[in-house]
């Protein structure tokens, strides 16, 4: 019962994300998009939690939220490195994110030997899209946590 609606929540709200980061490759769209898809990995929650609960999973929103939210932060992530190349060719560059990185990321990574400059091409917008989605997914199962959460109080 929760299954099913951790699949179909999380296909939702990773399509919907998927979207969006279709969305974000336009440059001047892209403050926009971010926050749409943290709304879709919500949405993807409070859907996977409606239909846990209404198949009879009374007290399993939260968890089927979480696990839709892992899901569609996933697909989201997938989508984001598949378009992260477009992202760089459209922007023309990333130099400008790049500065604006905290200081003790810059640190860590002159620590290792890695000059962020030479991170201004397509395969370090492709690097830098991996390493978002590694924690992304994280965010998205927290996110659809609490959609999931909404989905059981609006129930109860």
């Amino acid at each position: 019962m929760i299954a099913k609606g951790i699949f179909r929540g999380g296909l939702a709200g990773g399509l919907l994300a998927a979207a969006f980061s279709a969305l974000g490759v336009i440059p001047i769209c892209g403050f926009f998009a971010f926050p749409l898809r943290i709304a879709a990995w919500a949405f993807g929650g409070y859907l996977a939690g409606r239909i846990a609960i209404n198949s009879g999973a009374r007290s399993g929103g939260v968890a089927a939220g979480m696990g839709a939210g892992v899901i569609a932060g996933v697909i989201d992530g997938v989508a984001n490195i598949l378009l992260s190349p477009l992202a760089f060719k459209l922007a023309g560059h990333q130099i400008e994110g790049l500065l604006l990185l905290p200081e003790p990321i810059v640190k860590y990574f002159a620590s290792l030997g890695v000059d962020l400059m030479q991170l201004n091409t397509v395969g370090g917008s492709v690097f830098f899209a991996v390493m978002f989605c590694s924690v992304g997914w994280l965010i998205a199962g927290l996110i659809g946590m609490l959609g999931g959460g909404v989905a059981q109080s609006l129930a109860e």
